[in-house]
């Protein structure tokens, strides 16, 4: 039978071991017969688990078919969403921190931004109705807390990897540092330059990997920065929703 540490599980299955703590805490998973160690059966348990928490379903959800031995029953992400909405609305700035908090250490960084925050993010954006800058705005607020929790407690995890998160350009207010909730997840050590000033950002040769965001298009002086990057050999890529060349855009329009 194999024995296996956090870190191998953690990479295998995609999870963060503090999703794994909030799980043994909750008793979904057999208690370890060593500490840091995992096995086999642990495997497949943190597997099955990753699989059902991909599906917005609550911890709470997830111990009540275990208890029944049936199939888990769950109302999903958007339940998840309305749970959010409820604390912007209605919450404290230490419950709706909390719920946030919460919130992270039950899902995967992937399923937390991807499936929850970001789709969460673009409706408060979009929301016209009475109220909705005072929610965006406790969003935007709660959001880059939770980055900045997250990112400290990583920067005192020996084991996490220096990366440095530059943003090129922005759509937004909470991307660049959802961005960073979720390469925190990951295990990564995330240190983040949120300012697109169309100029590179200022790093150290601490960071073993940099990520350049763009979520509304690289100008030709950061494309050009990027790829003389690259050439020197360094561990630099880019990403976000938009990647096009902003120039390039402006001359479709014009041709249009």
């Amino acid at each position: 039978m194999h024995s296996y540490t956090t870190d191998t599980v953690c990479a295998i299955t995609g999870t963060h071991p503090a999703n794994l703590k909030s799980w043994m805490k909750q008793g979904l998973l057999t208690p370890q017969q060593y500490q840091e160690r995992w096995s086999d059966h642990h495997l497949s348990e943190i597997q099955t688990l990753v699989g059902l928490t991909a599906t917005g379903a609550t911890l709470d959800e997830i111990w009540q078919g275990q208890q029944a031995a049936s199939t888990v029953t769950t109302y999903g992400w958007a339940a998840r969403k309305g749970d959010l909405l409820w604390q912007l609305e209605f919450g404290t700035p230490l419950s709706l921190s909390r719920q946030m908090h919460t919130m992270s250490s039950h899902y995967s960084g992937d399923d937390f931004v991807i499936n929850l925050l970001r789709p969460l993010s673009a409706w408060l954006y979009a929301d016209l109705r009475r109220g909705a800058s005072r929610r965006l705005n406790r969003f935007e607020q709660t959001v880059q807390q939770q980055a900045d929790k997250v990112m400290r407690a990583s920067s005192r995890n020996e084991s996490s990897i220096p990366l440095f998160l530059e943003a090129v350009s922005v759509l937004d207010k909470t991307e660049i540092w959802l961005e960073a909730i979720r390469l925190t997840a990951m295990g990564f050590n995330v240190e983040v330059d949120s300012c697109a000033t169309g100029q590179p950002a200022v790093k150290t040769d601490l960071h073993q990997h940099h990520v350049m965001w763009c979520g509304a298009g690289i100008s030709q002086q950061m494309q050009d920065y990027f790829e003389q990057q690259r050439l020197d050999g360094h561990p630099v890529m880019l990403s976000g929703p938009d990647c096009n060349l902003q120039f390039a855009q402006s001359n479709a329009s014009s041709a249009a």
